[in-house]
């Protein structure tokens, strides 16, 4: 009934166990089924409120971005030094041009004049030297009138002398001397004067010096006077300090083309971001002027972005009011794409793409031939009228390829919950599992136990009961009830002793005292115990103990105890004839006790649960052999307490060998 009992128990574990794995699974798969047939839907709602916060984002950033440059053109002074703001705005502030007018509209910058040129006047004291050179080109007769105005007091005259004895040499082909005159004049020292009228002749100067320069060809001098020349030219332009004259916007420009050409020749300039600065202003500068020559001060918003053509690519113009003075500042498409940024920051890696149009609906920035139809639309700033943005998704099924995306999410967690789920559920299956092996262990335990302790009990009754009775038939046959009486007492005593050692092991009670130990001592503790039994059984013990075995670290009792239960084995597993050995050797570091019979012997499924707690090969209750399955599990606890191992060496029918292997040298302790 208790066994029916039990069962039925174990069967409705077994039945809520189920249930707790299986109704969460279907529930979490239904809800998922739920889930991804609306997840589509939900997906492209999202997207779309997504973008539009982004799309917000963008245009909030392009507007800040826009008032900072617009704020910073309030900080330019028209009545300064044009060059100097022409310098911060291109340089600084990353605009590709600028034109100022005046509060009548005239031109402040820039502002163009002839370009320098050769020509002297006909009352000049150097016109006779200019006829011999240019008109009947006799240039040694040129130099020589060139070099009495050399020393002229007007520094005019004398440095146009200077350069053209230099030009004259030079054609002549003594180039060492022209580069050493044009020297002369290039660094003069009137040439840091602020004189308007000296600066021209100054500058064609030093052209020509770079001129004669790259006709002599490279050298370690030249080089040199290069690079001084070059930057003294460089210092000159676009001179935001206004400590020396100013050159016509135009004059300036040829200046820096020449020397940018000059640049390209065989001399290595080191000064790269110079170079970089100047490359810049000329090109902003270029565009200056034909800005200048094009547009208007009123002619369209202040304030406002707008596009213009001033030549092959677009640009973009910024009118602003600046005190009495209207400024006007160009864009490129590079500078343009920088105040727009914040949309390139926004959609750049994103599944959508951007084309801001202007007015015209002429194209500005994002992409130019987007895909399929926008999305959405919407106006940019107020800084750009007219101007819109329109928003592009990059594939036509990018919200199909979201939801899957998701739905790959949904799923994988689902799967993933359902493993954990199933994980828990197997180990819970197994908890459960073990607790009803358990239970059945217990109860044959207890079977086991009934019956073990009721076969000892049983005989001691019957032979106490005859000896109380009298019915002996002399002292002899009465001592030997008693002997038979002691017999099954010692066998109680040892059941009784494994089963509370196996309750120690269990409650990890169990201490040993590990000191030194002699093997030699510790088997013949253990043959004593047994001799007893082996002689009435009429078992064979053949010992086998090597010489010098070195002593271990062990508890004296417990490998005694140890050697006592295989030696009982060997002598209970064995047939009439019973032959049991019991050899001790030292084997690389250990001290090895192999107990050898000629049993019935394992089969190698046996072999691996025999140290199981309770384990008999033979389990039912009609077996001939005693025992209830402690004796090997109490074994091989101690010997893994010793840090040792045990092995098992059997064939069904040709016995068995366990060896126990022990190591020295432990360390003492309890």
């Amino acid at each position: 009934m208790f066994a029916f009992i039990t069962r039925r128990s174990q069967l409705h574990w077994v039945a809520l166990l189920a249930v707790a794995v299986v109704l969460p699974t279907v529930s979490l798969l239904w809800f998922m089924s739920r889930v991804i047939a609306n997840e589509r839907l939900v997906v492209r709602q999202k997207l779309t409120a997504l973008y539009q916060d982004k799309l917000t984002d963008a245009s909030t950033k392009t507007e800040s971005l826009f008032a900072i440059r617009v704020a910073g053109l309030d900080k330019i002074n028209p009545s300064g030094n044009p060059y100097s703001f022409f310098r911060h705005l291109v340089l600084e502030n990353n605009f590709q041009g600028v034109v100022l007018w005046g509060a009548d509209g005239s031109v402040v910058y820039p502002r163009a004049a002839d370009v320098m040129g050769n020509d002297v006047s006909s009352d000049s004291p150097l016109a006779g030297a200019w006829h011999e050179e240019f008109a009947k080109r006799q240039y040694s007769d040129a130099a020589q009138l060139y070099d009495r105005f050399m020393t002229d007091r007007d520094p005019h005259v004398a440095i146009a002398a200077i350069t053209g004895k230099s030009r004259c040499l030079s054609k002549l082909g003594r180039f060492n001397e022209a580069i050493e005159q044009c020297q002369k004049a290039a660094f003069a020292a009137s040439a840091e004067g602020a004189d308007p009228a000296l600066r021209p002749i100054i500058e064609n100067a030093r052209l020509l010096l770079l001129s004669l320069l790259k006709q002599s060809g490279p050298s370690p001098l030249n080089s040199r006077i290069f690079n001084q020349t070059i930057t003294a030219l460089i210092g000159d332009l676009y001179n935001p300090a206004g400590d020396r004259a100013m050159l016509p916007a135009n004059q300036n420009l040829f200046i820096a083309r020449k020397v940018l050409e000059a640049l390209q020749g065989p001399f290595r300039f080191d000064d790269a971001r110079a170079k970089e600065q100047l490359e810049k202003l000329a090109a902003a500068e270029e565009l200056s002027i034909s800005a200048a020559e094009t547009l208007r001060p009123y002619a369209g918003v202040f304030d406002g972005c707008f596009q213009t053509d001033l030549g092959q690519k677009p640009v973009y113009g910024l009118r602003h009011r600046i005190q009495s003075s209207t400024l006007l500042v160009l864009l490129s498409d590079t500078g343009m794409a920088s105040i727009l940024s914040g949309y390139h920051d926004a959609f750049s890696g994103s599944e959508s793409t951007y084309r801001i149009l202007n007015t015209l609906d002429g194209f500005v920035a994002g992409t130019s031939q987007p895909p399929g139809s926008p999305f959405t639309v919407a106006a940019l700033p107020d800084g750009f009228p007219g101007w819109k943005a329109e928003l592009y998704f990059q594939g036509s099924d990018v919200f199909k390829k979201a939801a899957d995306r998701q739905i790959a999410v949904y799923a994988w967690t689902g799967f993933l919950v359902i493993l954990l789920i199933l994980i828990a559920g197997g180990f819970a299956t197994r908890a459960v599992g073990r607790q009803i092996r358990l239970n059945e262990m217990k109860n044959d335990f207890i079977a086991t136990v009934s019956h073990e302790l009721k076969t000892p009990l049983s005989s001691m009754r019957v032979l106490v009961d005859t000896l109380l009775e009298g019915n002996v038939r002399d002292e002899a046959q009465a001592n030997e009830y008693l002997r038979l009486t002691v017999k099954e007492n010692e066998r109680l005593s040892r059941m009784i002793e494994n089963f509370l050692t196996f309750s120690r092991m269990e409650r990890n009670k169990v201490a040993f005292t590990i000191v030194d130990a002699k093997p030699a001592a510790i088997a013949s503790d253990a043959i004593e115990s047994v001799k007893t039994k082996f002689a009435t059984h009429d078992c064979h013990l053949a010992v086998d103990i090597a010489d010098n075995l070195p002593e271990m670290q062990a508890d004296h009792d417990a490998i005694v105890t140890v050697l006592v239960n295989l030696l009982d084995n060997a002598c209970k597993y064995t047939t009439d004839d019973k032959r049991v050995s019991l050899r001790i050797f030292p084997d690389d570091g250990y001290v090895c006790f192999a107990v050898s019979d000629n049993g019935i012997g394992l089969a190698r499924r046996h072999i691996r649960r025999i140290f199981d707690r309770f384990y008999q090969v033979d389990s039912s209750l009609t077996r001939k052999a005693e025992g209830c399955g402690l004796g090997l599990s109490i074994v091989k606890f101690i010997v893994d307490a010793h840090k040792g191992k045990i092995t098992v060496e059997s064939k069904r029918g040709q016995g068995s060998t366990f060896t126990v292997r022990l190591p020295i040298g432990q360390g003492n302790g309890n």
